[in-house]
């Protein structure tokens, strides 16, 4: 072989890792650009890859992911189009490169998270089948990824996603996935995206801010998503998202107060291709006002949400809430008019179904002064002012009867069980199992569950575990995702 051939082997490899280090380099920037919140600074970053490597699926594969997200934040049907297109071409440049070269590690890696963010598009526009199909598409890419590279563990994301993901699909669409072969595992998503956190390049932003949420939403591990959360926002100051997400776990946590300021701040950013975060953050602070029977800062903070809100979730809820602090001031008419609002939320989330279903119930019914009284017990219990809570309900002179009765008992175990006055909250609890409850069915299988807390905190370990299988195979009622996260946390303890 000729000295001549070397050369050009050699120039040709330096020149192929060069330009490889050129394209990751300029990635990393918009990246970082991107989860600042300065979108059009990270747009032009990419648009350098575009034009400097036309061919590599880079460009446009960061592109799309960047317009994905302005679309969910804006619910602009243009970035929608934008995002398709990026998409698009992202895909044709990945089908060049592996038909080059099927073994490309990384090719499979975008492609399957591109799989994975058209299959989320597809899922806020209703096309469920097709996001059940892009999933398996995604789940395909990522796995071929690894088996190339095993240690290549950004790829562990997208499938500890999937799996978390297709674990809350709900019964009338179990067909799709099963025709699609997908499976799910939370104990697994969730390992896998610890995985991708400790381990990953690219993906260990995405995987903090998902982990910290799963932490938050599904587990109740409030102390874990604070610091994750904390450690995102100090690097990232300008992303509202992630202060967004503080806030909601500080409610939560029912740290009210401190919520209150991280949602003011985010208010302060008012990202103007990402007004959505703006106008939850306004429905946060309406939540916290609600909690703390503030009803008229509530109020104004609702409005704010629904006047500004570009799609339809939580809408529902903040009307019924809306309704509610209305009726609490004795506004009678407004308290009517927001209770015909309540029914036009998104009915695929159970926030907006819940609203549905009892603002019709106060429609043909109205609403009793012993309702009321319970909203702002139950509000208290909210930002943990349980012995006040407990000190109410024990001295009520209330006449409840029915749901009513079951509704004070739950609150008054809680808080019974909370200030660790485990021993009354058990016999609070077996009140609540001797009666009949006609419509709060989920209280039975909430006071299960402090049924078995009280009884773990004065060590009574089977007993604890018993009740916590009680209280999970009977949670299919409202609030079940939040009883559950409850559950999970106690499940933990106990192990």
């Amino acid at each position: 072989m000729s000295t001549k051939y070397f050369i050009y082997l050699f120039i040709f490899i330096t020149s192929l890792t060069f330009s490889q280090s050129r394209i990751r380099a300029l990635a990393n920037e918009g990246m970082e650009q991107a989860y600042n919140f300065q979108l059009v600074q990270a747009e032009k970053t990419y648009e350098k890859i575009i034009n400097e490597f036309p061919n590599s699926p880079e460009g446009y594969y960061r592109t799309a992911l960047l317009h994905f997200w302005i679309y969910i934040g804006s619910r602009d049907p243009g970035e929608y189009q934008v995002f398709i297109k990026f998409a698009d071409i992202a895909q044709e440049k990945i089908d060049k490169q592996l038909n080059k070269n099927q073994k490309d590690y990384y090719t499979n890696y975008i492609a399957g998270n591109l799989m994975l963010f058209r299959a989320m598009a597809q899922a806020t526009n209703g096309q469920s089948v097709d996001a059940f199909w892009s999933s398996k598409n995604a789940v395909n890419y990522l796995e071929e990824s690894l088996k190339i590279k095993p240690n290549f563990y950004d790829a562990y994301l997208g499938l500890g996603l999937l799996d978390y993901a297709m674990s809350f699909v709900p019964d009338f669409l179990k067909w799709a996935v099963n025709l699609t072969g997908l499976t799910s595992d939370k104990n697994r998503g969730l390992r896998y995206i610890k995985i991708a956190y400790n381990k990953g390049i690219y993906s260990k932003t995405e995987a903090q801010f998902h982990l910290a949420k799963i932490y938050s939403d599904y587990l109740s591990e409030y102390d874990s998503a604070y610091t994750l959360l904390q450690n995102l926002i100090a690097k990232y100051p300008q992303n509202g998202l992630f202060g967004y997400q503080y806030a909601v776990s500080l409610i939560k946590g029912k740290n009210v107060e401190y919520a209150n300021s991280v949602l003011n701040n985010v208010i302060k950013l008012r990202n103007k291709k990402i007004p959505q975060i703006t106008a939850l953050a306004y429905y946060r602070k309406g939540e916290i006002y609600f909690k703390k029977n503030n009803f008229k800062e509530a109020i104004k903070n609702y409005e704010m949400f629904l006047d500004l809100s570009r799609e339809l979730d939580l809408t529902g809820i903040a009307a019924l809430n809306t309704a509610i602090s209305y009726k609490m001031l004795n506004k009678e008419e407004d308290f009517k008019q927001y209770l015909l609002l309540a029914k036009n939320g998104n009915q695929d989330i159970f926030e907006d179904t819940y609203a549905l279903k009892k603002s019709e119930n106060y429609l043909e019914n109205g609403i009793s002064d012993e309702e009321l009284f319970l909203y702002k017990i139950k509000n208290n219990l909210d930002v943990g002012n349980y012995r006040y809570v407990y000190n109410t309900l024990t001295n009520s002179k209330e006449n409840f009867t029915n749901d009513l009765k079951a509704l004070q008992l739950i609150y008054l175990a809680e808080a019974e069980q909370k200030i660790g006055k485990n021993k009354e909250a058990i016999e609070t609890c077996n009140e609540i199992f001797e009666m009949k409850i006609h419509k709060e069915k989920w209280i039975m299988p909430m006071s299960k569950l402090i049924y078995a807390n009280a009884n773990f905190n004065l060590g009574n370990k089977e007993e604890a575990k018993e009740f916590l299988l009680k209280a999970e195979n009977e949670n299919d009622y409202d609030f079940k995702d939040f009883i559950q996260s409850k559950i999970e946390f106690l499940k933990r303890r106990i192990k």
